[in-house]
């Protein structure tokens, strides 16, 4: 793995969290009663701090706020900055507040820490290994406390919960949290190798068993298919023993006038100019670029803003958010 390029993107990410922690401030949890908050959007990103919820650069009122953590229902205080959420609801046309309707934070990856590999060059970053993926933990990571995690701290066969950007190398965590060792370990990814009954997700071993194991929002299992797994590990930890099944859906709401994604570009075809950030297809190649001379690239922190058409983001501008 590239160690300069990594540590590049960390400092993007950085830098990104910085800018956004920087226009958020105080509050109260209550809904704005702006009178310009007119405008229904959707929009992906970190959260960047509380006294309602700042994501994206926009403070979101939360009064009547819907909240769901994980698949189930949930509260305002089941969320730390560090995590990357999805909030619907209303915006004023300067984009700075907001109200809410619904907000949702789903983990990337959930399972034991299987190798723990330091940066030479960078002590403040390390490369985790989680069911068979490369998590990146930097000094910009969100950790949260509980048990007493520290970047120091973190141990083969911890448990951890992951909130992570994707980039073309693996995943930068964003936020961690400890987990009971005997808690539901998860994963996310496209069916690959498919059998009777076992597939893979990002090439770790997944095995099923159609009397047992529940199929949510699945008509039959086939390859390629996005998914997210829950379940046991088998003794020896080599294996997912599979719960559930839930099909996932990473774009964002379908038919949209305003919506945005932030975070780290991968999958960048630079042919038509169309990536991939947090899951969602983007479509940039009419988009106002910020500044002017912004060169798209893989692994590049962005945020892009526009209209989504058959589940494309069709991006109006797209707006660096730190340096490679």
């Amino acid at each position: 793995m590239n160690n300069v390029r990594k540590t590049s993107i960390a400092s993007t990410l950085a830098l990104s969290i910085t800018v956004l922690l920087a226009s958020g401030c105080g509050g109260s949890s209550s809904s704005s009663g702006d009178a310009e908050t007119a405008n229904t959007v959707v929009s992906r990103g970190v959260v960047t701090g509380f006294g309602s919820v700042y994501v994206n650069g926009t403070r979101y009122h939360t009064g009547g706020t819907n909240f769901k953590i994980d698949d189930n229902p949930g509260a305002e205080s089941d969320l730390r900055v560090g995590m990357i959420v999805t909030v619907r609801g209303s915006k004023s046309n300067d984009g700075m507040s907001g109200s809410a309707s619904h907000i949702e934070y789903d983990n990337e990856i959930k399972g034991p820490v299987s190798a723990i590999t330091p940066d030479p060059l960078d002590a403040t970053r390390k490369i985790l290994t989680i069911l068979a993926q490369s998590v990146e933990v930097n000094a910009n990571t969100t950790i949260d406390d509980d048990g007493g995690l520290t970047f120091d701290t973190i141990q083969l066969d911890h448990v951890l919960e992951v909130s992570a950007y994707q980039t073309t190398s693996g995943l930068v965590a964003t936020h961690i949290e400890l987990q009971p060792d005997d808690l539901e370990i998860e994963i996310k990814g496209e069916i690959e190798n498919l059998g009777d009954e076992s597939f893979e997700i990002n090439g770790f071993p997944v095995s099923y068993d159609l009397a047992t194991t529940q199929l949510d929002d699945i008509v039959m299992l086939e390859n390629d298919l996005l998914v997210e797994v829950k379940g046991q590990l088998n003794g020896a930890g080599t294996i997912l023993i599979a719960s559930k099944i839930e099909g996932e859906d990473y774009g964002l709401d379908d038919g949209m006038d305003d919506a945005e994604v932030q975070g780290a570009i991968y999958d960048y075809n630079p042919g038509n100019k169309t990536f991939k950030i947090l899951g969602q297809a983007v479509d940039a190649s009419r988009a106002i670029l910020y500044p002017s001379t912004l060169v798209l690239d893989n692994d590049l922190v962005v945020e892009a803003e526009g209209h989504i058409v058959d589940n494309v983001l069709i991006a109006d501008e797209i707006e660096q958010k730190g340096k490679k």
